[in-house]
């Protein structure tokens, strides 16, 4: 079973959006169409674009504040219900009560 997820091989969001808005080369656009075939997670991104139109403003690139990485991280790894991670990040004891998710 593959990972729901981006792969290093993903075109950029930018990229997704640009060729659901029409808006790339065509070139790029054919190598796009070929990934999506194969990579549901771009896929499921475009379909997204389609239902949700993005606004035109250009956002900057920022770096995501460690301690924020860190939680989402715990967060979206915790399928497994190991909070070791999350009462870590929470200055939690081992042997105190925590919230299961």
């Amino acid at each position: 079973m593959t990972k729901f997820r981006k792969s290093p091989n993903c075109p950029l969001s930018s990229d997704l959006l640009a060729y659901q808005t029409n808006k790339i080369p065509n070139k790029e656009q054919e190598r796009i169409t070929v990934h999506l075939r194969f990579c549901e997670f771009c896929a499921a991104e475009v379909e997204f674009y389609a239902h949700y139109p993005q606004s035109e403003e250009t956002i900057e690139r920022t770096e995501i504040p460690p301690p924020l990485f860190e939680l989402a991280e715990a967060l979206l790894s915790n399928k497994h219900k190991d909070n070791s991670l999350l009462k870590r990040l929470f200055n939690e004891k081992e042997d105190s009560k925590f919230v299961d998710f």
